[in-house]
């Protein structure tokens, strides 16, 4: 199986995770608004594996892509331009942003608060969802690391352990105190984003594991298509078992079944994606899930989007609910095309990308490579 084909499953995976995110998101804020019955089971749904199916997914590219056969110092200098690159960009204009929120929406954030944001971001814990991108490059350098060091038996060994260590551990995470100081503070958020990159480093492993099996087949079956189906109804009933969680905060509830329905619900998407057909949109949400994860939440565009559609809505007569939604979709969709655009043309260098080629300088490589064969 060619590495395109493997690449062009994996981005619609993480496509499905990013459209999945911002639906749990915007359910999050209507939550406070109005509360249908329907919003915590959906919730909860997605909330027991969109987090986990980013990392799994990141441990089956490392298999793939053999990252453990670069130098170490390759792997730091390209994660960390990736990564930690597009974390310090989002993390200074989080603040911007937040200042102007303290200005001109006071009833949302007070200045006060401002001190803790910069303590977790400097801390790595990350404002909103930027968690995710340090949990990322500390959890993948550290499993390559350990991955030159030892054998997958070795790895497989390592990482169960210290995941359920971590699982034991979690709850001091969460005492009170952390907040009465900001020393305090910042001690407490180290340890936080040191315990999710540890944890981080299970799923990756789960991913790296199962990287062999995903890609003996390359057709699509029909028959892994109705497996993945089954997992993800599976995860559907096992998750209210469970009751909420949330990895970003590290709330498991029971962490055996939270681990079950991580897998379940990840790999049910990874194998629908797999041996379903290529959907662009999918690619294309996969593909720029970074900045859509980033800028969905922080940039207001949820904030706005909720208000626009609920003035409107009071003058839809019919189907108010689907009117209601499907603006919101619309709208965030068309938001984010725009933000997409400016950071993949003029804000590239933010988020660690190359200068994107134009049309004549496509043609004109297109023309020596032709000349050259």
């Amino acid at each position: 199986m060619n590495a395109q084909k493997r690449i062009t499953w994996l981005d619609m995976a993480k496509g499905v995770g990013i459209v999945l995110m911002v639906a749990g998101h915007l359910i999050g804020a209507l939550q406070t608004i109005d509360n249908k019955p329907y919003f915590s089971p959906v919730y909860q749904f997605i909330a027991s594996f969109h987090m986990p199916l980013f990392f799994i997914v990141s441990g089956i590219l490392l298999r793939i892509t053999k990252e453990e056969e670069k130098d170490i110092r390759l792997i730091l200098y390209r994660k960390a331009k990736t990564l930690l690159l597009p974390y310090a960009s989002f993390s200074l204009m989080y603040f911007v942003i937040n200042i102007c929120t303290c200005i001109f929406y006071p009833d949302l954030l007070r200045f006060s608060e401002l001190w803790k944001y910069f303590i977790y971001s400097v801390t790595f814990r990350g404002v909103s969802v930027l968690w995710f991108l340090p949990a990322l490059f500390l959890g993948e350098t550290l499993f390559l690391w350990c991955r030159k060091k030892t054998d997958d038996a070795g790895l497989l060994l390592l990482f169960t352990v210290t995941g359920f260590c971590i699982c034991f551990f979690s709850p001091a995470l969460h005492w009170e105190g952390w907040e009465a100081n900001l020393a305090l503070m910042a001690m407490g958020s180290l340890l936080h984003t040191l315990a999710r990159g540890i944890l981080a480093c299970t799923f990756l492993l789960i991913g790296y594991q199962s990287a062999r099996l995903l890609t003996a087949k390359e057709k699509p079956s029909p028959l892994f298509l109705l497996l993945g189906a089954a997992m993800l109804g599976a995860d559907g009933v096992l998750c209210f078992l469970n009751g909420s969680v949330d990895l970003n905060y590290m709330v498991f509830n029971n962490f055996f079944l939270y681990m079950l329905c991580a897998c379940l619900g990840s790999f049910g998407v990874i194998l629908v994606c797999k041996n379903m057909y290529q959907s662009r949109l999918l690619i294309f949400y996969g593909v720029n899930s970074l900045v859509i994860m980033a800028t969905h939440m922080e940039f207001k565009v949820m904030f706005h989007t909720i208000r626009f559609s609920y003035w409107l809505n009071q003058y839809v007569t019919r189907a108010k609910e689907w009117v209601l939604y499907l603006t919101m979709a619309l709208m965030i969709t068309f938001i984010e095309a725009g933000i997409l655009y400016v950071f993949n043309h003029w804000l590239y260098f933010l988020i660690g990308k190359k200068k994107p080629e134009n049309q004549k300088d496509k043609r004109m490589k297109k023309s020596e490579e032709e000349g050259a064969i």
